[in-house]
C-alpha cells in the first residue's frame, strides 16, 4: 500500500475498514494531489474530519466540492500555477462539509476556485464565505435565476447595478423547486435581510402583500452580483464576465 497507507493514516480513515477505503480511494487520491498543490493546510484539515460517522459524511461533501473545483481550474500542462489562501480555503471546506445539495456545492466549488491566486495571499472571499454559509438551496436557485436573467447597468465609474426584475409566482415556484408560498416569502425576506435582494423602500425584494398575483421582485443587489461573479468566474473582470448583459450608462460629467 505504501503511499496510500500514509494518505489514509493522515486522514484517519483506516478504522472504517476496506469498504470505506474502496469507496473513497479515488476521491481521496484526487483531493490529496489537488490540495497538495493549491493549499497544504487544507489537506491537513481533512485529517480532523474522520473521527466519527458524521465527520465521514462531512468529508464526502468536501471531496465532492474539491472534485468540482478541480474541474474548473486551468492547468499549464500538469502544473497548477494558483494557490488558495489557507484561511479562506479551510473556511470553505468547513462550511461546505455540511452541505450535500448539488446547487450549493457548485457555489462552494466556484468560491474555492476564485479564492486561488498567484501568491495565495488574497483573503477577500471571506466575506462571501459568510454569505454563502447562510444561504439555503432555495435561495441559491433564486439567486442564480435573478443574476442570470436581470439586465445590468454599467456606470461610467465601472460599478455594476442590476435593473429591477420580477417573476410570476408560478415561475418562481418552478425556479425554487417549492410551491410553498410561505417558505418562498421567508426565503426572500432572508435574502433581503442579508442584502442579497434589493431593499429599496418602495420596490424591495420579495412579495408585495397588496399584489393579488404575488409577482415577486427578485432584483439582486450589487453584493449578490458580486457573490454570483465570485462563484462562477476565474480569470476575468466583472465587466468581461457579464459581457452582453451590461447596458452602459452615458457619462454626463463631460457635458
Amino acid at each position: 500500500m505504501g503511499e496510500k497507507t500514509e494518505i489514509y493514516d493522515v486522514l484517519g480513515i483506516k478504522p472504517y475498514g476496506e469498504i470505506a477505503l474502496k469507496v473513497t480511494e479515488a476521491s481521496l487520491e484526487g483531493a490529496k494531489a489537488f490540495l497538495g498543490v493549491v493549499c497544504m493546510p487544507c489537506l491537513e484539515e481533512l485529517g480532523y474530519l474522520i473521527k466519527d460517522r458524521v465527520r465521514y459524511w462531512r468529508l464526502c461533501n468536501i471531496l465532492k466540492m474539491l472534485e468540482k473545483a478541480k474541474g474548473r481550474m486551468d492547468f499549464d500542462g500538469q502544473e497548477l500555477n494558483l494557490c488558495a489562501n489557507a484561511r479562506v480555503g479551510i473556511s470553505i471546506m468547513e462550511c461546505c462539509s455540511e452541505v450535500d445539495d448539488d446547487e450549493l456545492q457548485n457555489l462552494w466549488a466556484g468560491l474555492f476556485v476564485s479564492s486561488c491566486t498567484l501568491d495565495g495571499k488574497d483573503d477577500s472571499n471571506m466575506n462571501f464565505v459568510d454569505l454563502l454559509r447562510r444561504m439555503s438551496s432555495v435561495e441559491a436557485k433564486i439567486l442564480d435565476y435573478a443574476c442570470r436573467n436581470c439586465q445590468k447597468q454599467l456606470y461610467p465609474n465601472k460599478l455594476i447595478v442590476a435593473n429591477d426584475i420580477t417573476i410570476p409566482l408560478g415561475e418562481l415556484m418552478k425556479v425554487a423547486g417549492t410551491s410553498d408560498i410561505y417558505r418562498l416569502d421567508s426565503e426572500m425576506d432572508h435574502m433581503r435581510s442579508i442584502e442579497l435582494l434589493s431593499s429599496d423602500m418602495f420596490f424591495g425584494g420579495g412579495f408585495n402583500a397588496d399584489d393579488e398575483m404575488l409577482d415577486a421582485n427578485i432584483t439582486p443587489s450589487p453584493l449578490a452580483l458580486n457573490l454570483y461573479y465570485k462563484t462562477h468566474c476565474i480569470g476575468k473582470s466583472p465587466i468581461e464576465f457579464w459581457g452582453d448583459s451590461l447596458l452602459p450608462i452615458e457619462d454626463k460629467t463631460n457635458k
